[in-house]
């Protein structure tokens, strides 16, 4: 395995690990011996993931948001600037494929490993078909605390929990159905064939951008 594989890997398991973790909601009662907190569904843990590795895909759902009153359009404007002037859709796109019902990758092994180092736990149901669903996703008491007490603390990991806070404050309360629906909104997204990379929408963030604001990004 090269160097270039073994960062991937290191990549993959802190993202969705921060995902998990900044996600969850607080437990309460018996689950509360075993976790601390909990995540529910992989559907949103994938939506949210694309948000994560595509800043130019949430800039333009910041951006509809803004143009519909929903969100701050000042506020929007300034962190879809920073997003551009930091050049992020360039340097921190990471590409995902289009699969049956949208973006998808592959994360077992990545849950499989939290699992094994006792990061997490998860469970759930078969349906009558024997499909998996209902994934709920547990983080442990001692992954909480290393996180809290030391993992937080790293720079190498700064912009992932940064970035994972501000989709949080304005996409936090969707649920992966709802996130979907979104992404699927954006003809670049939606027309993607299947196992194909979805592409970039730089100039479309851009032309939007400028629509809005009267200035060029």
């Amino acid at each position: 395995m090269d160097d270039f594989e073994n960062i991937r890997i290191y990549k993959d398991r802190i993202r969705i690990f921060l995902i998990l973790y900044i996600f969850s909601e607080e437990l309460s009662g018996k689950d509360l011996l075993l976790y601390k907190r909990v995540f529910k569904s992989e559907v949103r843990i994938q939506k949210i993931d694309f948000l994560l590795r595509n800043p130019d895909y949430l800039s333009y759902e910041l951006l509809l948001f803004a143009a519909e009153g929903k969100f701050d359009r000042n506020e929007v404007k300034e962190i879809v600037k920073e997003i551009f002037d930091t050049k992020e859709p360039i340097i921190r796109r990471l590409e995902m494929e289009r699969f049956f019902f949208g973006a998808y990758e592959d994360i077992d092994d990545v849950i499989s490993f939290l699992k094994s180092i006792d990061f997490i736990d998860f469970k759930s149901k078969r349906s009558i078909d024997l499909k998996t669903i209902d994934k709920h996703y547990y983080i442990t008491e001692f992954s909480h605390n290393k996180f809290e007490n030391s993992l937080k603390k790293l720079p190498s990991i700064q912009w992932y929990i940064k970035r994972c806070i501000l989709i949080k404050q304005y996409f936090g309360d969707l649920n992966g159905n709802q996130l979907k629906v979104l992404q699927y909104q954006i003809t670049e997204y939606r027309d993607a064939s299947y196992k194909e990379y979805i592409s970039d929408i730089q100039s479309d963030v851009k032309k939007l951008f400028s629509e809005m604001y009267g200035e060029e990004l």
